[in-house]
């Protein structure tokens, strides 16, 4: 994490941080761990935003970016008004203007979604992440094995992470970071690595489906 943390790559320190403290949680049953962890990311983001530049730049466009709407606060600024122009239907599918956007095809996906297919589109997406990770801690929880619980457990946690780094980025819930959104936003590595995901939780879905009196049934 420091080494990511020096390469400014906060977004995937705050996804493998979050992993990390989930999985502890998972493995020991013990909120402490938790709470130590939430307190200490707290504190690491406060010393964070008070010595390194460009944390001290993402807090400031964080808490208000309308303060430099042409240059530092145009990306979040953009996406606003972008997901306030979609409003509740949306402008139509390829109707709407995400090239107005910094980074609409990455970073900024889910506004360009937002903005086409309104929020109800935006509901839709988010609502099968949701069917994703659900079924991925369901798969962990009649699992056999604690390495395969922890594992399919560990899987669905990352996807709900990043989803939550994105889309609390774009809505100014937290600091924007540089992450992608599972399955949709361009970026070679992030799309293979989910896809791996998706094919290791459908192999320990498998097992767990071989031995039918252990699963779980609704």
């Amino acid at each position: 994490m420091a080494v990511l943390v020096f390469q400014r790559d906060l977004g995937t320190s705050l996804l493998y941080f979050g992993l990390f403290l989930s999985m502890l949680y998972l493995a020991t049953g013990r909120i402490g761990w938790v709470v130590l962890g939430v307190g200490l990311f707290l504190v690491g983001g406060i010393v964070a935003s008070q010595t390194l530049p460009y944390v001290q730049r993402r807090f400031a466009n964080w808490l208000d970016p309308f303060a430099d709407p042409y240059d530092a606060g145009l990306q979040m600024v953009q996406g606003l008004f972008g997901m306030a122009n979609g409003g509740m239907t949306g402008t139509g599918l390829g109707q709407g203007y995400p090239q107005d956007t910094p980074v609409a095809a990455s970073d900024y996906i889910l506004p360009s979604i937002g903005e086409e297919l309104g929020l109800i589109g935006l509901f839709v997406v988010l609502a099968a992440y949701l069917l994703l990770v659900g079924r991925a801690l369901r798969i962990g929880f009649a699992g056999q094995d604690d390495f395969g619980k922890l594992l399919a457990a560990g899987f669905g946690f990352a996807i709900a992470l990043q989803v939550f780094v994105v889309a609390g980025g774009v809505t100014r819930v937290i600091p924007l970071t540089g992450l992608t959104a599972p399955f949709l936003a361009a970026g070679g590595s992030s799309l293979v690595s989910n896809w791996i995901i998706v094919v290791l939780l459908l192999l320990l879905s498998n097992s767990v489906r071989n031995r039918p009196k252990l699963v779980i049934r609704s």
